[in-house]
């Protein structure tokens, strides 16, 4: 793989998070893309994506940094439910 880039994610349901997400690692995204998740400690998550080309890259990122999104959202709104 030619380009990488990887980042951390400081937040406090970082674990809730990775919990939800670690199946979707499981699913291969792309052949010219290579994903890995990780938490660095309770509260910090790490995304790491490894691409052939600059189009590989941004697509895998743009997809992750959604999903990553969409778990914290996810997770404020039952937040605010519950409270």
């Amino acid at each position: 793989m030619k380009l990488f880039a990887e980042f951390t994610f400081e937040t406090e349901t970082a674990e809730t998070i990775y919990m939800a997400l670690l199946p979707e690692l499981d699913d291969r995204f792309s052949q010219r893309s290579a994903i890995d998740l990780s938490l660095e400690d309770k509260n910090k998550l790490v995304l790491s994506v490894k691409a052939e080309d600059a189009v590989s890259l941004r697509s895998a990122l743009n997809a992750w940094f959604r999903l990553i999104q969409i778990a914290q959202e996810v997770l404020e709104t039952t937040h605010e439910v519950s409270s």
